[in-house]
């Protein structure tokens, strides 16, 4: 009994039976999720795991081990129960209440990098951060950028904050707890800026219900729906950009799939021009970019 107990509990069987467990729960990339979470209790790689396929597991490593699965088959996403992920190579903390950073967005990043790498000086301004995946990739390629990144919640803030300095360019960029739907914004941000980007909320109310149980009982709502038909802070921003940036700046969004055609005329009814649209490695029209052309005379 004892020999039996100590092989079911060796590392190579617990992870073929969680697997399987996650599977049965619905949890995608169930064997990944296993091994990810079985390193976390080992404090090892993944590739680790493979050295030690043989090892016994104590027994508060079971006990953890257990937690954090069952964390998991409930729907907790994996970046939320190890408390990081990675975005452009880079390693970004997450914690409940923040928007987990995704793949596609790194085309927004990429996008921006590519319009900017050769400009000399540079300011940036980046609307609604979140964990400061978005400004910290930036400042860590465009060396040159002057980076200021707001969002309304205070803990984005604070994680952002957190980020750049693990990142190596806390004093590199200018976080701002502030609202881009309030009047008198550029009392608090300034304006003159050769970019403004946002991924902003753009799913719609109607959507939210459909949504996986993992973004929409963890995620918050406020940083992925805009409570409204998905459009709104397009719409606000789109305007708002007229006085954030210099004349012949750029505005850069993420948009959801479906939303390119829509959102590039709420851009062009805000005056913005030359705009290019680029699809993310998925193949769906991704980031959006357009250029405001004002003179000083036309800002308001």
């Amino acid at each position: 009994m004892g020999k039996e107990s100590q092989k079911q509990w060796k590392v190579m069987g617990v992870l073929r039976e969680a697997a399987a467990f996650l599977e049965n729960k619905g949890v995608e990339n169930p064997r990944l999720n296993a091994e990810r979470l079985m390193a976390q209790v080992l404090d090892i790689s993944r590739m680790d795991l493979y050295l030690r396929f043989d090892q016994p597991l104590g027994m508060e490593e079971r006990k953890a081990f257990k937690s954090l699965l069952r964390r998991r088959a409930s729907g907790e996403p994996l970046q939320y129960i190890q408390g990081e992920t990675e975005f452009m190579s880079l390693r970004i903390r997450v914690t409940p209440g923040v928007l987990i950073p995704r793949p596609e967005t790194e085309s927004l990043v990429e996008v921006v990098i590519d319009a900017f790498k050769s400009r000399n000086p540079l300011r940036v301004l980046e609307i609604g951060v979140g964990s400061g995946n978005i400004s910290i990739s930036l400042a860590k390629e465009l060396e040159q950028a002057e980076i200021t990144g707001i969002d309304v919640s205070e803990q984005a803030i604070a994680v952002a904050r957190w980020n750049a300095e693990q990142n190596g360019v806390g004093g590199r960029i200018r976080w701002l707890r502030a609202d881009i739907r309030c009047d008198g914004i550029t009392d608090r941000v300034g304006k003159e800026y050769d970019g403004v980007i946002s991924n902003p909320p753009y799913i719609s109310q109607k959507e939210w219900p459909g949504l996986p149980d993992e973004i929409r009982l963890f995620e918050p709502k406020a940083a992925l729906c805009d409570d409204a038909d998905g459009y709104s802070f397009f719409k606000i921003i789109s305007e708002k950009a007229r006085i954030l940036l210099r004349s012949g700046g750029w505005l850069f969004f993420e948009v959801g799939d479906g939303q390119s055609d829509k959102v590039r005329e709420i851009m062009s009814s805000y005056g913005a021009t030359g705009m290019a649209v680029y699809r993310d490695l998925n193949g769906i029209e991704r980031v959006i970019q357009g250029s405001y052309g004002f003179s000083s005379v036309n800002r308001s």
